[in-house]
């Protein structure tokens, strides 16, 4: 039997300057990916195809070098050597890498699912109702804000990736922001309520309702 991974929706990977903290961001190249089998088969025999999502990423030695790997459930991984001279974490939708010798140190980072009219925090990574920084509110089923809490602060800026340096020196806001402004994709800055600078991307928005707004976040001290 012989399988093969047929990949949808395939991207280059998007690495992204975060200015004078020398951070990048490495996104995993796929959205979701396709098992199947592609063995003849006998007349009235038929396969479907496995199709899953982006599930997990981790940094993982392979042959004696980290390695980035984009984990699709069941239908298997994708992964690429982390680029010479970087330090990587995994992330949501992807990877953090830190040149040697410069940035900000890094205290939280990775992926959180926010269920509609619940709080999160970004100092800890969590989805909290005790000293969260935003709450994802839902003012009606298509009215939804990120509204800062606690002495949070917001600032939306061109939805770049600017990271540490970039996000320190970026306007920011107590103001709520609306959701339909942050398409998938977007990067915010933000200053926790303890006075840290953090970023985080817009990876996704469940259908339907009620919604789920899926972030991927690193907080610097």
């Amino acid at each position: 039997m012989r399988l093969v991974f047929e990949f949808a929706a395939i991207a280059a990977l998007a690495i992204g300057a975060a200015g004078t903290a020398h951070a990048d961001f490495i996104r995993c190249p796929l959205d979701q990916a396709r098992r199947t089998i592609t063995d003849p088969l006998p007349s009235g025999w038929w396969t479907t195809p496995l199709v899953s999502r982006l599930s997990e990423t981790k940094v993982r030695d392979i042959g004696g070098k980290p390695a980035l790997l984009c984990i699709y459930g069941s239908s298997g991984s994708v992964q690429r050597q982390a680029p010479a001279g970087q330090t990587c974490q995994a992330v949501g939708g992807g990877f953090n890498c830190t040149r040697a010798g410069g940035g900000a140190n890094t205290i939280a980072t990775g992926g959180l699912n926010i269920p509609q009219t619940y709080l999160f925090d970004l100092d800890r990574g969590a989805v909290t109702q005790t000293g969260a920084d935003f709450w994802f509110q839902a003012e009606t089923a298509s009215l939804l804000y990120l509204v800062p809490r606690n002495g949070a602060r917001i600032g939306v800026g061109n939805r770049a990736n600017r990271g540490a340096a970039g996000c320190a020196a970026a306007r920011m806001t107590t103001d709520r922001v609306s959701l339909s402004d942050l398409p998938v994709g977007s990067y915010v800055c933000a200053r926790t309520n303890e006075g840290r600078i953090s970023q985080f991307r817009v990876n996704g928005v469940s259908p339907g309702s009620p919604k789920t707004l899926s972030i991927g976040f690193t907080t610097w001290q």
